[in-house]
Parts: C-alpha cells; sequence; structure tokens
C-alpha cells in the first residue's frame, strides 16, 4: 500500500507512489516488459526489470502516517468493481557506486 500525489494514468503511465523500501513499480494497464522498460528510463532512469506481473488495484481512502486521510494504492490480485488493470514490475537497481 503506497501513498500517492493526485495524478490522472492512462494505459502505460507511470503511477507515482511513495513509499518507504520501495519494491515495485507500478504503470497501469497490461503492457510489456519492453514497453515497461521504457516508461521506467524516462521516470526513474536507474532501474533494470528483473519480471513484471499483470495485476489489479484500486485507489481507496486511508490514514496516512500522522492520522490524516488521504488516497492510497491497493494492489489486487483479481479483477473486480472499481479495479484497473496494473503492471507490477520487480527490478534492480543499476547505479554503480565505484
Amino acid at each position: 500500500m503506497g501513498i500517492v500525489m493526485g495524478q490522472k494514468t492512462k494505459h502505460g503511465d507511470y503511477i507515482s507512489l511513495y513509499w518507504e523500501d520501495k519494491t515495485h513499480e507500478y504503470l497501469r494497464g497490461h503492457v510489456t516488459t519492453e514497453e515497461a522498460q521504457k516508461v521506467l528510463d524516462f521516470e526513474c532512469g536507474d532501474i533494470k526489470i528483473t519480471g513484471i506481473r499483470h495485476t489489479y488495484a484500486f485507489w481507496g481512502v486511508g490514514i496516512d502516517e500522522v492520522g490524516e486521510p488521504c488516497s492510497l494504492f491497493y494492489p489486487r490480485e483479481t479483477p473486480g468493481r472499481g479495479r484497473f488493470k496494473v503492471t507490477e514490475i520487480s527490478f534492480e537497481k543499476t547505479t554503480d557506486e565505484s
């Protein structure tokens, strides 16, 4: 579950989520690895995709770390009312620190 800054997305668009220890990135729609890598090259620059999964998600209301209501992203395995297609991307950082 992650907090998002209000943004409308379209098929293939990057979904900008903010959380500690980010382990996955998400794109709107079910896209290919090649399509996803192009988007991440533009949005993140230092990520190499190690795997993708086609799943679903929805936006819901939750409580942030200071107790305020906020919009939260909820990934799910199956389609359902109010859910939309997402591509979940596993990645590794590619920046060299040498």
